[in-house]
């Protein structure tokens, strides 16, 4: 956990309800693909994000998801914008990439937090790691497939990465996977028990996930998500 000031490069929004941010440390930082930032807001107030880009700058870009109704998020956003910058912790969190694993990897996120996800795929693709990667993102409608672009190019230049969207409430036309986005990698793996499984979402999709992957053979050390000191 690192205290620094970082300013704020750019806020730009992708959609209804999606902000991309960019934050520039005042100092070097260093953290690993997967973990994520502590936003300072005051005594006893810190707001976590996770950081969206691998440890290969020493810029953080962060996906936060704001709508007026979500105070939570929302204040961060106007904090940022109304100071031009923001006191942060970063290099938090244990659901980082295992570079050295040689395992199969399976990326599965819900929503924003492609994020997560998007910083391990980068770190992956950055060290020319040769693990075959599977990643599947659900969310509830094809408009919240922020990156679908960047997720389809990246299996699309790498032999070994596997790009999976998953729609919970699709349109009539949509061919691909669609549910619950835990239920496509139950459906698509028999066994677990070889995988590296990398978790994020919502708390009680994760709990739910992870005792299902348990029952498909997969291994409780190998599988990681922050959500799951919480839960």
């Amino acid at each position: 956990m690192q205290p620094v000031t970082c300013k704020i490069s750019s806020i730009e929004k992708l959609n209804d309800f999606l902000y991309r941010i960019f934050l520039s440390p005042t100092k070097d930082v260093a953290y690993k693909a997967g973990q994520y930032v502590s936003v300072v807001m005051a005594e006893g107030d810190k707001r976590h994000f996770s950081i969206a880009n691998a440890p290969v700058t020493n810029e953080i870009e962060l996906h936060i998801g704001a709508t007026p109704e979500n105070s939570y998020a929302m204040q961060v956003i106007e904090k940022m914008r109304s100071e031009g910058q923001v006191e942060v912790e970063i290099g938090n969190g244990d659901a980082y990439l295992r570079e050295d694993s040689s395992r199969p990897i399976i990326l599965m996120a819900g929503g924003t937090g492609f994020s997560y996800v998007k910083s391990l795929l980068e770190q992956i693709v950055h060290l020319n790691l040769e693990n075959p990667v599977y990643l599947y993102w659900g969310v509830k409608e094809y408009a919240h497939f922020y990156f679908e672009n960047e997720a389809s190019a990246w299996a699309e230049k790498h032999s070994n990465i596997h790009f999976h969207p998953v729609i919970e409430l699709p349109e009539a036309e949509w061919q691909g996977h669609q549910g619950y986005v835990h239920q496509a990698v139950l459906d698509e793996f028999s066994d677990l028990s070889a995988f590296d499984i990398y978790v994020v979402g919502r708390f009680e999709m994760a709990k739910i996930a992870r005792e299902d992957f348990l029952k498909q053979g997969a291994i409780v050390e190998r599988i990681f998500g922050d959500a799951f000191a919480f839960v």
